[in-house]
């Protein structure tokens, strides 16, 4: 179990406050609470069974395989409690942009609505005007309504797995894991090694058989057997290598897109202060600053996806195990 919770640990990133911390909280998932309860008494069965004196080789070792079938079940509950809270925690932060987006878009619609007014009292806009920028207030409500709605949703999902829980943008992202990471998932992963085990206690009765007390059908039978076995064992293998692979080359392209919308965010933010002090001097009305304050929410919104996008993406991959 110990070697389990290292890998586990030496797997897990390093993020900024609070996601690590709402991480945590996957120790106390009913999934990971069964596993780690399965551990336990797969541990103390073990124990006990090593204190008889009439242990046989064959009972010993098929204790061993249960326990550390426990410890992989463990790791890959533990790996998947976290990726659950990982897109729950990242949804809940862009629930939270999206509603801010649509009160933004409402105070712009509703100041574009009273400039219109305005123009159309001194005849310089339409009564069909005045119609459009109506529906455009009625649509930024209706959108309001919506963004609230999702994120009290998206809330609600991310307290029931963490509790009441403030999300933050997350400042650092781990960086990408080496090509090693592929092989270590494979190591861990429970369904291989419940394979493995398989073959090996086949093996392990293959060595018991005396060919010259085993009848030849009796040994072609289970060497039969550990051929099909060994046979799904490597299509199994190769098939989820192919899959970690593919997920694993994913990361790469995320990553690139974190930066480019970082890229965009910075220039949307000097735009506005560019806007703002254009604003101050006069020069532009508080309609074309909040525009720019709208497009700058945009920008923000697109970068947290980028981040997120890479963030479930790099834990999804660790809970394929």
């Amino acid at each position: 179990m110990r070697k389990t919770l290292i890998a586990l640990f030496l797997l897990a990133p390093a993020l900024a406050q609070p996601l690590p911390e709402a991480l945590k909280k996957a120790q106390e998932a009913a999934g990971v609470a069964l596993a780690r309860l399965e551990v336990e008494a797969k541990a103390k069965d073990l124990d006990r069974l090593l204190q008889d004196p009439l242990l046989t080789p064959l009972s010993a070792l098929q204790a061993r395989q249960a326990l550390a079938l426990a410890e992989a079940r463990l790791g890959r509950a533990l790996a998947q409690a976290e990726s659950e809270v990982v897109s729950a925690y990242a949804q809940a932060l862009e629930a939270r942009l999206q509603r801010a987006l649509a009160e933004k878009a409402l105070e712009v619609a509703e100041l574009s609505l009273k400039a219109t007014e305005v123009r159309v009292k001194g005849g310089g806009a339409t009564a069909l005007d005045l119609l459009e920028a109506q529906n455009r207030v009625l649509e930024a409500r209706k959108n309001l309504e919506l963004a609230q709605r999702g994120l009290e949703s998206a809330q609600a999902a991310l307290e029931n797995l963490v509790g009441p829980w403030e999300p933050e943008p997350v400042a650092d992202l781990p960086p990408l894991p080496e090509e090693g990471l592929v092989a270590n998932l494979l190591a861990q992963h429970a369904d291989l090694l419940q394979l493995r085990q398989s073959l090996e206690l086949l093996r392990f009765q293959r060595g018991l058989l005396d060919e010259s007390f085993a009848a030849k059908k009796d040994l072609e039978a289970l060497e039969d057997q550990m051929a099909s076995l060994s046979a799904n064992l490597d299509n199994l293998e190769r098939s989820l290598r192919v899959g970690l692979k593919a997920r694993h080359a994913q990361l790469g392209p995320l990553l690139q897109g974190v930066k480019a919308a970082e890229e965009a965010y910075r220039a949307a933010k000097e735009r506005y202060a560019a806007e703002e002090k254009r604003f101050r001097a006069g020069l532009t009305s508080r309609l074309g600053l909040l525009q720019q304050e709208l497009a700058l929410l945009q920008a923000e919104l697109s970068r947290e996806q980028a981040k997120h996008a890479y963030l479930k993406a790099y834990y999804g991959l660790l809970a394929s195990r």
